[in-house]
């Protein structure tokens, strides 16, 4: 919150920041993780929305009122939507037979189909979990990955092969493999 009240000049505005951070941070946290479904990326929403609410501090009148409750929950909504909205665009890498070797596209067109994939995924051993969770859910490049594990970009990129191909084994054959979780 120090952060918050360096870049606030007046006191009154201080205070009455202070009072709408401790009063409505929690709500805009749940309302954040309620559209994105991750811990990290609500509280970056809640940081921007809060740096949104420095921005018109001046224009509340009171920081303990429905209208006060109102703008918070709009502005991390919208804030909440609008990096949902981009992440969707960005994400223009897939799990789909392109990538695991699955040879007919229509066995992954149905809800069902898509649970059984996010099921053999959550089976995997966890170093291809995480690897295939990075590249394709997160969007990392094979050097971030590296970085981000401690590996080589050369092992980075054959562990995402073998764990594409063992998953696209996993979806051919229609279940989900019991294994040691060994790294």
């Amino acid at each position: 919150m120090l952060l918050y009240l360096s870049m606030i000049e007046s006191d009154g505005d201080r205070s009455k920041f202070e009072i709408i951070y401790r009063e409505y941070r929690d709500l805009m946290l749940y309302i954040a993780n309620r559209i994105l479904g991750d811990t990290r990326d609500s509280e970056d929403v809640v940081h921007q929305a809060f740096l949104k609410i420095i921005g018109v501090l001046e224009k509340i009148e009171e920081p303990r009122c429905h209208k006060t409750r109102s703008l918070c929950v709009t502005i991390v909504e919208r804030t909440a939507i609008d990096l949902y909205r981009r992440r969707q665009r960005e994400n223009t890498l897939s799990l789909d037979e392109e990538y695991v070797n699955v040879s007919d596209t229509a066995q992954i067109d149905t809800a069902a189909d898509r649970a059984d994939l996010a099921a053999a995924i959550a089976s995997l051993p966890t170093r291809y979990r995480e690897v295939l969770l990075l590249r394709y859910d997160s969007g990392f490049s094979d050097r971030e990955i590296a970085g981000l594990l401690s590996m080589s970009e050369e092992n980075v990129r054959k562990t995402i092969q073998r764990a594409k191909e063992r998953l696209g084994r996993m979806i051919e054959e229609g279940g989900t493999e019991q294994h040691a979780d060994y790294r």
